[in-house]
């Protein structure tokens, strides 16, 4: 793989970040890492519970996410529940 790919399917690829909550009572993810690189066609976030069971995963093309993100510092889950879902 290349520098900001974690996998590629059919020669597009992805780069995938992903969240759960601490697991202390209560924790909820509130921030979410931002890609620091656009070496990849799309990028999937994935938001697991504490127990690591998906509960909802989204997918970025690359100039769709740069477009929307580029001059944030920090996004949310809802920054990235703005994207397609796919789970």
């Amino acid at each position: 793989m290349t520098r900001g790919t974690d996998f590629a399917f059919s020669e597009i690829r992805y780069q995938v970040k992903a969240n759960r909550p601490s697991g202390k009572p209560g924790s909820v993810v509130t921030l979410v890492a931002k890609a620091s690189n656009y070496d990849w066609d799309r990028l999937i976030w994935i938001l697991y519970d504490r127990h690591f069971v998906l509960q909802e995963a989204w997918q970025w093309e690359r100039g769709s996410y740069r477009a929307a993100f580029e001059a944030l510092k920090r996004l949310t889950p809802a920054h990235m529940r703005q994207g397609m879902r796919i789970a």
